[in-house]
């Protein structure tokens, strides 16, 4: 039996394949990056538009845009980031498990840096940050690997 390949030899590989039928690499990378912009503006334009437009309370809003952020992020990485062939009851679950680790990284990672003394919204930056490439890793090689 030949030893698995490691992750890096793995990346390396995938990057140099140009046959492949979903997007190299880079090119989901790119999308990622889009997908992820086109997410926060779906989250901040249902958040402003619900509360300072039409009156909803703050929390409400939040969660509502957060909703909207979450149904753009999973279709467009679903359909155009990583190009899936995997039906929906194969991608959602893992989704809606990845999601659910982000909210548990993010609390961790703003409470336990911002309690270290770093500003909140450094905090933030540095959980997006490893958020996003768990999110990117786990995207594509595991929920929408088919």
């Amino acid at each position: 039996m030949a030893p698995a390949a490691s992750p890096l030899t793995v990346l390396v590989a995938e990057a140099q394949d140009h046959s492949a039928a979903r997007p190299s690499l880079f090119a989901s990378l790119i999308r990622f990056g889009v997908t992820g912009a086109a997410s926060l503006g779906a989250d901040f334009a249902m958040l402003y538009g619900l509360h300072k437009g039409a009156g909803v309370g703050l929390s409400l809003a939040t969660v509502l845009g957060l909703v909207a952020a979450v149904i753009v992020n999973y279709t467009l990485n679903r359909n155009w980031t990583f190009q899936a062939r995997a039906g929906h009851g194969s991608t959602l679950g893992p989704y809606a498990f990845m999601v659910g680790v982000n909210v548990v990284t993010t609390l961790v990672i703003v409470d336990g840096l911002t309690n270290a003394g770093l500003y909140f919204l450094w905090s933030k930056v540095v959980a997006v940050a490893f958020n996003a490439s768990l999110n990117f890793t786990s995207s594509r090689y595991w929920i929408f690997k088919r």
